[in-house]
């Protein structure tokens, strides 16, 4: 049986690591690009992915942005490297029965480099800061490695990320380790059939001081065009504790193409 007090900080937790467990659009990018999106945005493209987010288990219901872009270039920081920006552009929760409004609690930061792009095989690493808001404060800094393997119509991934706070509390733990899976296979037959895949991906996740936590991700993305993407998934952190949260998210992508000079 979890103690009273280890429920409260995995509830907290699970609202204030937002950027780094998969409740932003940012990492909600990360999980797909394991399996349908390129690692990176296009070289000289910029990209924006929103989401609508609610939670079937609490009723919350959030608005993740992130804006993406990519120099075009032939260096590993300056044609290689996507640098992105994701907050919660509306965040409302209902608390003691009255209903809350307001914007990200916490804005991340990240740099997603590839360093090998091979014809199906790739690696990436994305270093990432989180700087908060309001309720905590000082930030999270970390990294993400990344390895994705293409064959065919399908594609595997899988993710090892690690965070430390640069100012601890019971709800903003000092460690944070990840791993996480993933899996999509794109539907052959047809070209309209073509634009979807579905996707899942698993993630087991640790904080220091609370038990490890697994998460289940499926979903299923719709390219309607090659600049245009619709995502439908379903999301259910901490299945294997009592407090387990259950959330659909309907999100779109839009990448903006080069400009013309």
């Amino acid at each position: 049986m979890i103690a009273p007090r280890t429920l409260i900080a995995l509830l907290a937790l699970a609202a204030i690591q937002a950027p780094l467990n998969g409740q932003s659009t940012g990492t909600i990018s990360l999980h797909k690009r394991l399996h349908i999106n390129t690692l990176i945005t296009e070289p000289g493209t910029m990209e924006v992915d929103w989401a609508s987010l609610y939670s079937i288990s609490t009723g919350n219901f959030t608005m993740p942005l992130a804006v993406k872009y990519t120099p075009e270039g032939r260096h590993v920081i300056w044609g290689r490297t996507e640098y992105s920006l994701a907050f919660d552009s509306l965040d409302s929760a209902d608390i003691g029965g009255e209903r809350l409004t307001q914007f990200s609690q916490s804005m991340s930061v990240t740099a997603t480099s590839v360093l090998h792009d091979g014809p199906k095989l790739d690696f990436a690493i994305a270093p990432q800061a989180v700087f908060f808001l309001r309720d905590e404060s000082g930030a999270r800094l970390g990294a993400t490695g990344i390895a994705r393997y293409d064959s065919g119509h399908s594609s595997v991934g899988a993710t090892v990320g690690w965070s430390a706070a640069t100012h601890s509390s019971p709800t903003n733990p000092a460690g944070v380790l990840d791993v996480g899976f993933g899996f999509g296979q794109n539907i052959s037959g047809s070209d309209t059939a073509e634009k979807f895949t579905p996707h899942c991906n698993v993630v087991w996740e640790h904080a220091t001081g609370i038990e490890a936590v697994l998460s289940v991700f499926e979903g299923v993305e719709y390219q309607m065009t090659g600049r245009i993407a619709f995502d439908l998934s379903a999301q259910h952190f901490a299945v294997n504790t009592r407090t387990a949260d259950h959330q659909i998210v309907i999100g779109v992508t839009v990448n903006f193409g080069k400009q013309k000079q």
